[in-house]
């Protein structure tokens, strides 16, 4: 979407009735890192060969580099 609304007007606009939890049932959010793996997982067989974990949070992102990003890589690496 950001391609075609390339404003933060134009964003905030189009996304302005989309609330957290509609976001949050549609993409695994949070600590969970069996849901993510799993989540990931599904993106191979659909002919994806890469995968971005994004948005993870400007003050969080040293601690998930730290504590998450080797055991999420550990669980897509053994269910691969």
């Amino acid at each position: 979407m950001n391609a075609d609304l390339p404003t933060p007007a134009g964003f905030a606009g189009a996304s302005r009735f989309v609330r957290p939890e509609d976001v949050a049932a549609s993409i695994p959010c949070g600590p969970d890192l069996d849901a993510i793996a799993e989540a990931v997982l599904a993106f191979p067989g659909a002919g994806f060969t890469d995968v971005a974990i994004v948005q993870v949070g400007d003050r969080h992102q040293r601690r998930f580099l730290d504590e998450a990003a080797g055991p999420l890589l550990e669980r897509l690496r053994n269910a691969a």
